[in-house]
């Protein structure tokens, strides 16, 4: 008995052609933007197929070589030739070393915007403070928000980061993610209050001018890095089930109404940690640990005695802070340290190369009945390898992808050319998506 695919050989049956269009939609969201547009010429279907395109995905990446202008033209008679249908992904990477106009970035998001967009996700380089529409944040369909800045141009001294306008209500918001942005309390409050489905918060690298982190409903929250700021905060989630913190002392972070965690990843600055918040006792209950820098040290001290057993905890990942260009364990607790860790399968210590600590400090954990096979010692100088290795294949992959594109699209000149929709603007389409 012939298979499916055998047939469908025979036949000539286009496979993908006959999927139903949400499936082609979810193809399409994984493809390059400029191969999308060439689909057009394949057939009628395919043509109604990319001109309901629900993901525009643009990266500068994949234009190499573009000048600004002819990229801004290709993306207005991109959204030119889009039906009106409701967008899912809009998402806008720029690292060019030339700036976007600020008036195309505006009309690009608002198309998102009016489009009904479900995930914002822009990310830019030599911003304006006056770029996003504040139209942005009064979205009611946006449910993934997702804005990192980059630094403002050395002219720019009046603000550190994206300024938020004063009014925001974001009702189907459960993700968002801010970098480079300046965030007072006013603007987090309505982040919260008036997003009832925010599950997730993430502030990079931003200004923040917080005394309170308060929600009912907060899952995951990730603070990494500071601007300015902040000099003491409370934090009251009780449903946090995540906490990232990176950069900022132990010191300024208090708790509210205590969540129970089931991962965090601390890396922090500073000694002073004088143990007024109690911060073991959010840890306890957590599965998976990362413990680094040098404050930490000083909280395990203070507060492992009155609570050393980690119940449910099974990987422990420990080292001094990353950040740190000495970086050894000797900066962790060590003498006296006593803790239980009943479920305990994994502990991994980070550390650099010759480090003499390395040996105290598994006889201490061996003390405290850790099996010595579960402990795994990676160092520094492997990770950053590593790491190095990993950005370079993901590099090299992508530039042979677009060179193998490039030379399908010379070798096949019946393909539609999208350079075609770089030729030329559309007084239309700016008058109709100017800002208000």
């Amino acid at each position: 008995m012939e298979s499916t695919d055998e047939h469908a050989m025979e036949s000539d049956t286009d496979l993908i052609s006959v999927l139903p269009g949400e499936v082609l939609q979810h193809i399409l969201s994984f493809s390059r933007i400029r191969a999308i547009v060439r689909m057009r010429r394949l057939s009628r279907r395919w043509r109604r197929v990319i001109e309901c395109l629900q993901f525009i995905c643009l990266d500068c990446r994949d234009f190499k070589h573009w000048k600004v202008e002819k990229f801004a033209r290709f993306v207005d008679n991109l959204l030119l030739i889009s039906s009106k249908v409701d967008l899912h992904t809009f998402q806008l990477y720029w690292f060019h070393y030339l700036p976007l106009n600020c008036n195309d970035l505006r009309k690009w998001i608002l198309y998102a915007v009016k489009q009904n967009v479900k995930v914002l996700d822009v990310e830019l380089d030599m911003y304006d403070k006056t770029t996003l529409p504040s139209r942005i944040f009064t979205c009611r369909s946006v449910e993934e928000l997702s804005l990192q800045m980059g630094e403002a141009p050395d002219e720019d001294l009046e603000h550190v980061g994206l300024v938020l306008p004063d009014i925001i209500q974001l009702p189907s918001l459960k993700k968002l993610t801010l970098s480079d942005v300046e965030v007072d309390q006013l603007s987090l409050n309505q982040f919260i209050g008036r997003s009832p489905n925010l599950e997730d918060l993430h502030l990079i690298n931003s200004a923040t001018y917080l005394d309170l982190i308060a929600s009912k409903v907060l899952k995951r929250l990730t603070l990494d890095g500071f601007m300015h700021g902040p000099k003491r905060f409370t934090i009251s989630a009780p449903h946090l089930v995540h906490f990232e913190c990176q950069g900022c002392a132990l010191q300024d972070v208090s708790w509210g109404e205590q969540p129970s965690l089931e991962s965090a990843h601390i890396d922090t600055w500073g000694k002073k940690y004088d143990g007024e918040s109690e911060f073991i006792g959010v840890l306890l209950s957590t599965k998976t640990l990362a413990l680094f820098g040098s404050d930490v040290k000083v909280m395990l001290e203070k507060e492992l005695p009155a609570c050393p057993v980690f119940e449910r905890l099974t990987t422990l990942e420990i080292a001094s802070s990353r950040s740190r260009k000495r970086r050894e364990t000797d900066a962790m607790p060590i003498d006296g340290m006593t803790f239980q860790c009943p479920l305990l399968e994994t502990v991994i210590i980070q550390c650099s190369k010759g480090d003499d600590g390395i040996n105290k400090l598994v006889n201490v954990l061996a003390a405290n009945g850790i099996n010595p096979k579960k402990i795994q010692v990676t160092f520094y100088e492997d990770i950053e390898e590593m790491e190095q290795a990993e950005n370079r294949c993901i590099i090299e992959e992508r530039e042979k992808e677009l060179c193998n594109f490039e030379k399908m699209a010379k070798k096949n000149p019946e393909w539609v050319d999208e350079s075609r929709y770089a030729e030329t603007d559309s007084d239309e389409y700016d008058n109709d998506y100017d800002d208000f």
